[in-house]
Order: C-alpha cells, then sequence, then structure tokens
C-alpha cells in the first residue's frame, strides 16, 4: 500500500505509474480542452504531449473526430449532463493518418459538490486483437461456405433414398437413412448459423429490403415447425396486431428472429406446454414476444444467454443437440436494425423474449451501408 502519510512518497510514485502505463491516458478541463497526456499518447496517436496540450481532445485536428455526430452527442450527454463513465469501441486516427481502433473508456472527476473539475480518458490501442478477430471470423465464413456444397449433396442423396427415387428400401435400411438425413439437418443448420454469424460480424452480409408481411413470415416459420409443435403437443397462442400493415424491411433477418425464437420456444418446452406468440406496432416500432412454459434459464447463467456458443446447462442436459449461436445470431440482426432485445425467465417455469424493433431500421442500415460502399 502506499504511504499515505508521506506526501512525497505519493508525488513521486503516481506521476511514474501514470507515464509507464501501456494505455494513452489524458486529462482534460470541463470543456475537453487537454492538460496532460502520459507517454503512450505518442505510441498510440504519433503525437507528442507538447503538440496536444490545450488542444481539445477527440478533434479531427488531433487523432479524433472520425465517429458520426450521434457518437460524440451520446458520449458528452453522458460524461457532461448525466455525469457518469462512458466506454466504446471506436475509430480513431494517428498522426500520419493511419486509422485504429481503439477502446475508450472516459469519467468524470467532480468535487464534493457534484460540479466537473476534469475529465480523464483512457484509451486502449485494440487494432491488433480486432484484426485477429477479424482473420478467425473470415475463416469461419470461409469453411462454413465451403461445406455448404458436399452437405446439399448428402441431403439431396438422402432425401432422394427416402422417398425411393432410386429404388424400395427395406424399413431397418429407412432407419439408417433417416438417421443420415437428420444428422445432415443438423449440420446445414450449424453451417448455416456460422456463415450468417460470420457475415454479420465482418459487415458483409447484405440488406434487401423489401415489403414484408411480419405475420405472415411469422406463420411461414411456425409451418416449417409444425412437426415438432404436433410431435410436442404443444398448444399455440398468436395475438396479432390487426393494424400492422406490411413494413419496408429484410425479411432475411426477421426470419432469423422467428425461426430461433420459436424453434427454442418448442425445443425447450414441456410436452403440452404452451408457445404465445405476439407481433404489435406500436408507434413507429415493431414489437415481438414469445413466450413459452419450459424449463426457462438458471439465475446464474443468464447473463451469459446472448454470448456466443453459450448454452444454458439446463438446456444441454435436456438437448444434446444445439450450436449456441442462435440467441447471438438474434442479437446481432436486432441491433443491426436499431432494436434492442431483452428477456424475463425463471427455471422451471419458462422464458419469454421482447424484441423492439424501428420499423424503419433495416432500411436506415441499408442507406448506410449503401453510402459505406461509395465511400
Amino acid at each position: 500500500m502506499f504511504n499515505r502519510k508521506n506526501k512525497k512518497i505519493d508525488q513521486e510514485i503516481f506521476p511514474l505509474i501514470l507515464e509507464n502505463i501501456s494505455d494513452c491516458i489524458v486529462v482534460t478541463d470541463q470543456e475537453g480542452m487537454i492538460l496532460y497526456a502520459n507517454r503512450a499518447l505518442e505510441k498510440t496517436t504519433g503525437f507528442k504531449v507538447k503538440e496536444v496540450l490545450g488542444k481539445k481532445a477527440g478533434s479531427n485536428q488531433l487523432w479524433g473526430g472520425l465517429m458520426d455526430k450521434k457518437f460524440y452527442e451520446h458520449l458528452w450527454q453522458t460524461v457532461k449532463v448525466r455525469k457518469i463513465a462512458f466506454a466504446a469501441e471506436l475509430e480513431n486516427k494517428r498522426k500520419n493518418g493511419e486509422k485504429y481502433d481503439a477502446l475508450l473508456r472516459i469519467s468524470p472527476v467532480l468535487d464534493t459538490t457534484r460540479r466537473i473539475k476534469y475529465f480523464i480518458s483512457v484509451e486502449k490501442d485494440i487494432t491488433q486483437e480486432k484484426a485477429i478477430d477479424r482473420s478467425k471470423t473470415e475463416f469461419v465464413s470461409l469453411a462454413s461456405h465451403q461445406l455448404r456444397t458436399p452437405l446439399s449433396a448428402i441431403n439431396w442423396y438422402a432425401e432422394m433414398m427416402l422417398n425411393g427415387d432410386i429404388g424400395g428400401v427395406n424399413k431397418e435400411l429407412k432407419e439408417y437413412l433417416k438417421e443420415i438425413y437428420d444428422g445432415n439437418q443438423r449440420m446445414i443448420e450449424l453451417v448455416n448459423d456460422l456463415l450468417n454469424v460470420s457475415r454479420v460480424d465482418l459487415g458483409t452480409i447484405e440488406i434487401n429490403i423489401e415489403k414484408v408481411d411480419v405475420v405472415e413470415l411469422a406463420e411461414d416459420v411456425l409451418g416449417d415447425l409444425a412437426p415438432k409443435i404436433k410431435l410436442k403437443n404443444v398448444k399455440l397462442i398468436k395475438d396479432y396486431d390487426a393494424r400492422l400493415k406490411p413494413i419496408k424491411s429484410d425479411a432475411k433477418f426477421l426470419r432469423i428472429i422467428f425461426q430461433n425464437l420459436l424453434s427454442n420456444a418448442v425445443k425447450y418446452n414441456r410436452d403440452q406446454g404452451k408457445v404465445y406468440l405476439t407481433i404489435a406496432q406500436k408507434g413507429l416500432k415493431l414489437f415481438i414476444e414469445i413466450r413459452d412454459t419450459g424449463m426457462g434459464i438458471p439465475q446464474h447463467q443468464q447473463h451469459k444467454i446472448f454470448t456466443r456458443l453459450f448454452r444454458a446447462d439446463n438446456a444441454k442436459e435436456k438437448v444434446t443437440e444445439g450450436s449456441g449461436l442462435g440467441l447471438y445470431l438474434i442479437k446481432l440482426a436486432v441491433e443491426k436494425g436499431g432494436g434492442k432485445i431483452w428477456f424475463d425467465s425463471q427455471e422451471g417455469k419458462g422464458t419469454a423474449f421482447f424484441i423492439e424493433l424501428p420499423i424503419d431500421g433495416w432500411a436506415k442500415a441499408a442507406k448506410k451501408q449503401e453510402k459505406n460502399k461509395h465511400n
């Protein structure tokens, strides 16, 4: 511990610590003018400390200014008005013009009357980490794409044999063929999930805007799930907003949402359980609720539910098949459209997922994607 009684020791040690921390630390006044920066500033941004003192932090004259206006408005609203810490990933540029990815955290320093005295920002260069992550994602995308062709061929031949298109098969052989077909279907689902996740992560998934009847799309997904619903004797209770008209959206993303959530609601439900599906329009937002009477999510694992490859212990115990990518993919899709997803769950009683999406969310994302293509 530091000797709080010996101010001289503190005055020697604290500057040494700050100067030798590998992350870039900047202190500004209430208006964002730079008062102090440690040595890591030059390594991260290329600017010398003496070049930035007295200048506005985050401006495009220094190493910032690359994010959109809303980002900086939200930043200042958080630290200056709400007076709480702000954290985000962003893109900055070095003195030589080279762009880099950074993890930024800004905290306000308040006096005893809660007036802001200073702002302290800590910035970590995560360019290399992001590049490694991108390489992994690109590998998954490539591998998944290559796997689709042989899997499709297996699927086609197995289906032909099951249907008797190449001659009759006996009962025992038909059972083996059915196992091959079902296992291959699970592999195709996994590969499609991996491919979709990698495309969204990489930003290469195309957003295609068209008029979509959301209720009709949900009914189509329920039709695909009909055999599983019948097998478990699950009762469907549907509540569709009569005022909801077709919207301009991306059918692919909506299908991902309905397929994964409804499939989970059936798969992890109890026999003769219930699934409640609500689709409504609230102002300029689309609201979706999917509720089941199944096993629920253990309380101690609920914070992990949207993370990649995660499956709750009780889910793995009851249903061995599953990639742990469905909910992660849904969250990516929802956030792509400017929406939000949350849930309420009680183990042994069931789970409800709620989604709120701006009606024009994916249309705006499509315009942004198109704009980025031309830049």
